[in-house]
């Protein structure tokens, strides 16, 4: 609306709008759609939702400003917002946390399936920042590689778990951990070297890489040369 009513010469509220137009009302801004434009970009955002999860089915969901970017990355992010927001009132998708899912993209698991869950939850939240790898965890519980693993990636898409890299889980709240502190470097320096990183969290150079890769992979942080810095549409701060 600010750019129309620079076009049109005149205060926006003295600018009259034909029937079948639509306003839609963002954080400090206002813009203009037509009837059959607005349900169009809703079902674009519909659309990459349901490729991203054929294409990722192990994955939870995926950040709010990474389905942005793969879809239409030059829309204004408080439209965008505005759209994942119309898009869960009407419950066409789902929140849980910073992920956005289709209300279908879910895994139920066994009672086995759940104590054994259970177990694994335990020894990688006890690993805090360095976690047992899968072939660790299947001989303490004593269980097959493969079993241990196909637990844990369900465990991923129920958002209980986050795979880091193959074979390594790290717990949610310890990723939120994580999260936080590379937030707190990146306030304090303008953008996170790795080796900064790696003296704060107290895990080697190559877990260190193994987890900011990660942090970029799920949209949370963008590499800049020999740095990283947070994306700025990232859905991680709704969290707090």
């Amino acid at each position: 609306m600010r750019e129309l009513a620079r076009l049109c010469g005149r205060a926006p509220e003295r600018i009259v709008l034909p029937a079948q137009v639509r306003i839609v009302d963002t954080s400090g801004e206002r813009f203009a759609f037509l009837d059959s434009q607005w349900p169009a970009l809703c079902e674009r955002a519909l659309g990459a939702l349901r490729t991203f999860h054929a294409q990722q089915p192990e994955e939870p969901g995926i950040d709010r400003g990474r389905l942005r970017r793969m879809t239409m990355p030059n829309v204004a992010e408080a439209l965008w917002r505005a759209v994942i927001d119309e898009l869960v009132q009407r419950q066409a998708i789902q929140r849980s946390g910073h992920w956005l899912h289709l209300p279908e993209h879910r895994i139920t698991l066994s009672e086995r399936e759940q104590q054994l869950a259970q177990k694994l939850h335990s020894a990688i939240a006890a690993g805090r920042f360095d976690p047992p790898w899968v072939r660790e965890l299947a001989l303490a519980v004593r269980v097959s590689d493969d079993e241990v693993r196909r637990v844990l990636l369900k465990c991923v898409v129920q958002g209980e778990v986050c795979q880091i890299v193959r074979d390594l889980f790290y717990h949610r709240d310890c990723v939120r951990e994580l999260a936080r502190v590379l937030k707190s470097l990146v306030d304090q320096h303008g953008a996170l070297e790795a080796a900064h990183y790696r003296d704060a969290i107290g895990v080697g150079r190559k877990r260190t890489i193994q987890i900011l890769e990660f942090f970029d992979r799920v949209g949370y942080t963008r590499r800049t040369r020999n740095t990283r810095v947070l994306r700025v549409d990232n859905s991680w701060h709704d969290e707090g």
